[in-house]
């Protein structure tokens, strides 16, 4: 892409110019002169892992080929977060997704505009469609039954799509979680643990508690358990304030933030999506009809030979699974933002929840043996954060 413009190094560095320049470098569309801009944040319960931030656009003349406003998405300014976010690959893989995946997806997401990612560093920038219109429900508040369904229907046509064909050749490159990132998942989630448990301990049951730190050296003998199951391409992070409805009886829905995309269970999306974006009330009312119209959606779109009552299994195996997220997120990222901090906050509280509700601990693999790897290098990294707690406290 001939005079691409200097990735920016935050929202400060977005100019007129900037964006003129990238706008024009990218779709080669006929457009009026950008005249000026105006940037303010998008709401921080969206974006955990990035900068997010809405432009909106004056141009010299009105033209239908000129939005009013954008979206742009750049690299996380907290450097723990960007580490983390580099060290897995998150922003190379949404810039693949959109450059390679989007048009056979199945699903709706947003149109890019304009995207550039530095291989080295690992900064990026995309410039995509804002869906302003589109109706957006806020993840403290909860989906209601409707939109809990939509969204499943929706996630099942991808799902579907790629069900047992992680070797499609528009997957090449996206990675199998639960065969690639099995210990360092386990690594996170031991170094993560005790710093959630100072944050938000007050939120685990006895029992969960108890449960949150057996999972901690068991976590890659689990994965490798639903490795064995059915699995497809997922978004990762399937969550209401990732998620944009069409207006009252529309059945479309826009998926953002693909950072997370890989090939996992597909039951991870709805794992994900039920005990994070309903109530624990509304879960435990809808949950068993939701998983219901999954396991339809799926079967609808070509999935043979899987039997609701696997499905059933399968739901409850991975949302042990669902531990992982929170404890990731709220013992690493930055939580200075109040309403990123309620989001996480909350998200933790229903996956607990949920966890309890279904049995999940038994889903919990057997002890693993004293010098394994896996036990290893929990205790190492249990050591090295109790080490470290102590040092900070002097």
């Amino acid at each position: 892409m001939a005079n691409r413009p200097a990735i920016p190094a935050s929202s400060r560095d977005i100019t007129a110019d900037w964006l003129r320049q990238a706008l024009a470098s990218a779709t080669g569309v006929p457009r009026p002169e950008l005249r000026a801009i105006s940037v303010e944040p998008v709401d921080s319960g969206r974006g955990l892992l990035s900068e997010v931030v809405r432009c909106r656009l004056w141009w010299s003349t009105a033209s239908p080929t000129a939005p009013s406003s954008v979206i742009i998405k750049l690299h996380s300014a907290h450097r723990k977060t960007y580490r983390l976010a580099r060290l897995l690959k998150l922003y190379r893989r949404e810039h693949d997704f959109y450059r390679r995946i989007r048009p056979q997806a199945g699903i709706a997401a947003p149109a890019l505009l304009y995207g550039d990612l530095a291989p080295l560093s690992h900064r990026f920038v995309m410039v995509l469609e804002d869906l302003a219109g589109w109706e957006s429900t806020c993840q403290v508040d909860g989906a209601s039954p409707g939109q809990a369904k939509r969204a499943v229907r929706a996630v099942a046509r991808m799902h579907g799509r790629f069900w047992n064909n992680s070797k499609h050749p528009v997957l090449s490159g996206v990675p199998d979680y639960l065969e690639k990132y099995r210990r360092l998942t386990q690594l996170g989630y031991v170094v993560s643990l005790p710093p959630t448990l100072d944050r938000f301990g007050d939120l685990f049951s006895p029992e969960a508690r108890r449960l949150a730190e057996a999972y901690g050296c068991r976590i890659a003998a689990h994965l490798a358990q639903m490795s064995s199951g059915p699995k497809t391409f997922t978004h990762g992070d399937y969550r209401l304030d990732n998620l944009f409805f069409g207006g009252e009886g529309m059945e479309d829905v826009i998926a953002i933030d693909w950072q997370n995309c890989g090939v996992h269970s597909g039951l991870r999306d709805i794992t994900y999506f039920l005990s994070t974006s309903v109530t624990t009330d509304m879960r435990r009312a809808i949950e068993r009809d939701v998983v219901a119209e999954y396991h339809d959606s799926i079967v609808g779109a070509g999935v043979d030979g899987y039997r609701f009552d696997q499905c059933w299994h399968d739901y409850r195996q991975v949302m042990l699974s669902c531990l992982i997220s929170p404890v990731f997120t709220c013992g690493s990222l930055d939580l200075t933002h109040d309403a990123s901090r309620l989001t996480l906050e909350i998200g933790l509280a229903r996956t607990l929840a949920a966890v309890e509700d279904l049995d999940c601990q038994e889903f919990l693999p057997g002890r693993p043996r004293a010098f394994s790897v896996g036990n290893v290098t929990s205790r190492l990294s249990a050591g090295a954060v109790r080490a470290g707690r102590r040092i900070s406290g002097l």
